[in-house]
This record gives structure tokens, sequence and C-alpha cells, in this order.
């Protein structure tokens, strides 16, 4: 037996497994760096690897839950792995901490529920919720997903960051009721979601719940990037529309207040 041609070979394989991991990571890399779902023909073009090596590695990350396909554009963002790892350490925490004080004082200031939540890729993520003194108030969506953007304030919100491409794939889809009020008709969703661009709030009135009404207002970072939202809500008899538009001043400085702690995130 030739000794040598085992190390050989030996040497090959371990050179060859470090190209595929570098190249897997550089993947990684440019999917976690994208602002939206990035396409193959674009990580093609800026890995500088051939389709069938992208191809491949990227079948190989999404098996094991590092990247996954988003169904609207087909393009590739991080996966459920890499938020479940996370988890383990909430990635939340500084966000949450940053917005303590406001959350806290708009919640004392109207006696209603104040919500924080961030957008996922199948829904709305409540990170943090604040309950009033009163004994009938919203129940806990605390560590839970609402994946109806279209009949939620802060899915709305949500809705109006979108692109026209984007906006037109979503509503190519059925638009399910969750209540009797619920917004099923395309056109008049589509009105609500200008509405909501003009006044930089989403509504949501027994959309959702059927006796629950709330108000949310975006929060972005320095790059203008969508990084949370916060809401305020509570049971319709005794937080109206009328209620919830009259508060959409405090509610917009509230969020401000919290873009302005953000300043400094993840340093």
């Amino acid at each position: 037996m030739n000794t040598n041609t085992l190390s050989t070979n030996k040497n090959s394989r371990d050179g060859s497994t470090v190209q595929a991991v570098d190249r897997a990571l550089m993947l990684l890399k440019l999917i976690g760096e994208s602002k939206s779902p990035i396409s193959l023909k674009d990580l093609v073009a800026s890995c500088g690897l051939n389709r069938t090596t992208v191809w491949r590695l990227i079948g190989s990350l999404e098996n094991e839950g590092l990247v996954e396909k988003d169904p609207m554009t087909n393009g590739y963002r991080l996966g459920f792995l890499f938020y479940r790892l996370a988890m383990q350490n909430n990635p939340y925490n500084s966000l949450i901490h940053r917005a303590k004080n406001t959350l806290e004082a708009l919640r004392d200031a109207i006696d209603e529920t104040v919500i924080l939540s961030v957008p996922k890729m199948d829904g709305i993520y409540t990170i943090n919720q604040l309950d009033p003194s009163q004994s009938v108030r919203l129940v806990d969506y605390t560590n839970t997903i609402t994946p109806l953007h279209h009949c939620t304030s802060n899915g709305k919100v949500l809705l109006s960051t979108f692109s026209e491409n984007e906006l037109e794939q979503y509503l190519s889809k059925e638009l399910i009721a969750k209540t009797t009020h619920t917004i099923t008709d395309k056109a008049q969703l589509i009105e609500q979601i200008n509405w909501t661009r003009h006044n930089k709030v989403g509504l949501s009135i027994g959309e959702y719940g059927e006796n629950e009404n709330a108000m949310s207002a975006p929060i972005f970072d320095t790059h203008q990037n969508l990084v949370a939202f916060i809401t305020i809500g509570g049971p319709g008899f005794r937080l109206t529309k009328e209620d919830l538009l009259n508060l959409k001043g405090t509610l917009l400085q509230a969020a401000k207040e919290i873009e302005q702690n953000l300043t400094s995130f993840g340093k």
C-alpha cells in the first residue's frame, strides 16, 4: 500500500471540505447582509461561483435550516435555525431594553396595552407586551407570530413598506377573513395601505380579534430599515377608532423616541 498516495488523497479531501465550507460561509454572509431576499442569479453574480455550485451549496444550507426561500420573491434569506439558536440568547434583549422606558411611559399615560413587535418572514413576532391596570385587556401575544398582515395594525404598516411588485405578489393570494370585520376586498385593502403610508400608522378595528382595536407605528434604524413596530391596543368598547386616532401623535412620538434610542443599536 502506498502511504504517500493515502496522505495525498486525505489532504485533497480536507482541502475540498475546507473550500466547500468557505464557499458556504461566503453565501451565508451575502444572504445575511442583503436587505431583502436575494435571488440565486444575484448570488451567482456576487460570489463568482458557477450556478451549479451555488445551487448545490444553497440546497445543503436550506436542508439544514440555515437559509430559506421567500415564497413571495423566491429569493433567499437566513433560515429559522439562526433564529432558534439566537433565541437561546434572546437577540431582542437590547431592543427591548432600549424601548423599555418609552413603552412604560406610553402604557402608563394611556392605561392600555402597549406592544413591541418585529417583522419576520412568516408574520409579525411580538417580543414584548406591557399590560394596563384595566381588568379587561388584550390577550397576551408575547412570543407569538401573527401571520395575517392584512388584518393587523402592524401588518398593515409592514404592507405599506412593500414595493409595488411585492404588494402585487401579496395581493395575488386570497385574503382570509379572521373576523366579520376583516377586509378581504383587495381594492379596499389597497386604500387602507395608502392611508397607512400617508398617516404613518396602521389601524385594525376588530379585524384580527372581533372585540380588539389597535394602532401601530413603524420603528426604523439609522439606515431607514424597518426593525420593529410599536402598537397600542385594547377592547373595542373602551378604545374606539376615534380614541386611537386621537392618540396618533402620541404613538408617533413614542416611535421616534425609540428610534433615537436605537442610534447605537448593535454597537
